[in-house]
């Protein structure tokens, strides 16, 4: 099953497209006490973004975290555990391993 971020079948405008952001711990000791050690975001500029995930996710800061500009030449990776997405959205599951919602 696919899901699509927005049924629309035109592209958006070249000037509305923003980069994608992936942020991730710098370091192991930088991880967050609530597990989350993964984060996309989309913003104009790296720290758009960032903020974007900080919003999202609340709680312990991620200015700890590194980010990764996510386009051509980007490694595949893979992610231990479902994605939880903020509850305004459909794309992304709900809830988290507790049970709960994200900050935004």
């Amino acid at each position: 099953m696919t899901r699509d971020a927005d049924s629309r079948t035109s592209q958006p405008p070249k000037d509305y497209l923003m980069s994608i952001f992936a942020f991730i711990p710098a370091a192991s000791h930088q991880r967050r006490s609530d597990g989350i050690g993964f984060i996309l975001a989309e913003g104009a500029d790296e720290a758009a973004a960032r903020s974007a995930a900080q919003a999202l996710v609340g709680g312990p800061s991620i200015a700890g975290f590194i980010g990764v500009l996510i386009g051509a030449g980007v490694p595949a990776v893979a992610v231990q555990g479902l994605p939880v997405g903020a509850r305004s959205q459909r794309i992304w599951p709900l809830l988290t391993r507790g049970g709960g919602y994200l900050d935004a």
